[in-house]
């Protein structure tokens, strides 16, 4: 592994508490202790959240390796990470959501080293576990309208295509190309979030990881690699809501006018 290589990681964050925050930033920097070069970017997309604001300025004053963002007001994930683009020098850039965890310090130097052998490879998401170590099937194929509107139902109909849209029986244990890598943990190589531009800001949320693996794959390649591996607390439930849904119907109909309308 050359010695050179650097690491920067974005975390967006909305209405968080300090605790797990803390948490999650003394993990990060464990997680990558074996590197010399990290930079943690946390984007804070609750500007009203003043108790968030005081506790991050005072973490961005204690350690000069995290560089605080805040933006005036929350334009979604997307934006908010596409805030890091003209500050990013890195050789490999982490998005991670704030209900991610590292397990130990050897996993982020299987991922770098794998990307250090394999040039061609542009974006790499690992495995992603709950904390009961149960794994999270979200290494889903390519979206189509039928996949996603049965998702959406949460019917426990067409089991055998809602099991083959999440990969499930080829099983998540070997190394392949990855068609709709999920948003909670990626790992790009910088070069190439930089020449894609990062996500498009046109999803608040919903369907911008599907998307950006879309563009990464025109351009280089995206794959599953799961000898490493992250757990993930999934605290996202706002799918549940009527402005959760509204935001999700919008990011279906911006993804499939962009990519076209996949029906089957």
């Amino acid at each position: 592994m050359r010695n050179g290589i650097s690491i920067s990681m974005a975390v967006v964050l909305f209405q968080d508490d300090t605790d797990s925050l803390d948490k999650l930033i003394n993990n990060l920097f464990l997680a990558t202790s074996k590197f010399k070069y990290v930079t943690l970017f946390l984007i804070n997309n609750s500007p009203e959240d003043i108790v968030l604001t005081s506790f991050l300025k005072q973490e961005a004053g204690k350690d000069k390796r995290i560089k605080l963002l805040l933006p005036k007001k929350n334009d979604g994930f997307g934006a908010g990470n596409n805030l890091v683009l003209s500050s990013i020098a890195s050789t490999y850039h982490f998005i991670i959501n704030p209900d991610i965890s590292i397990p130990d310090d050897s996993q982020v130097p299987k991922i770098i080293n794998y990307l250090e052998n394999n040039l061609e490879i542009g974006l790499l998401s690992p495995l992603i576990k709950y904390p009961t170590g149960e794994v999270q099937p979200l290494l889903k194929k390519e979206s189509t309208v039928f996949d996603i509107a049965l998702r959406f139902s949460g019917l426990p109909i067409f089991k055998k295509r809602q099991l083959n849209f999440v990969n499930l029986p080829d099983g998540y244990h070997a190394i392949h190309e990855a068609e709709n890598a999920p948003g909670s943990f990626m790992v790009f190589r910088t070069s190439v979030f930089k020449e894609i531009h990062g996500f498009d800001e046109k999803f608040f949320l919903y369907m911008e990881d599907s998307d950006i693996t879309k563009k990464v794959n025109q351009i280089s390649k995206a794959i599953f690699f799961p000898d490493a591996f992250v757990y993930h607390e999934w605290q996202r439930n706002n799918r549940k809501s009527l402005k959760g849904i509204s935001i999700m119907l919008r990011s279906v109909f911006v993804y499939f006018n962009k990519w076209g309308w996949k029906l089957f």
